[in-house]
């Protein structure tokens, strides 16, 4: 029963922009595409194996810790068959 397996292929992130930019004054659309762009970083990083548990402020303010597994059209979903609009979120970071 010694059959070699193949090995994982874990993806390399480039991350050239470092620059930290506030989203005051930023039109919607440049606002949700930042966030896309960090949804997108969440689920290339390394460190996403079919789960990432984030936390998400809403424009309401509202905080939710929520462990995220995908995207579907402009929702994310969570472990729990929760979907989120993406359009709904102002911030989302890895915890």
């Amino acid at each position: 029963m010694d059959k070699d397996l193949p090995n994982l292929y874990k993806g390399v992130v480039n991350n050239s922009n470092n620059q930290d930019t506030s989203k005051l004054g930023e039109s919607k659309e440049e606002v949700n595409k930042d966030i896309k762009s960090d949804i997108r970083r969440i689920f290339t990083s390394k460190d996403f194996i079919y789960r990432a548990d984030v936390l998400i402020t809403l424009k309401d303010n509202n905080k939710l810790k929520k462990t995220i597994i995908g995207t579907n059209n402009n929702s994310l979903i969570t472990i729990d068959d929760e979907l989120i609009d993406i359009n709904n979120i102002i911030q989302i970071d890895l915890i």
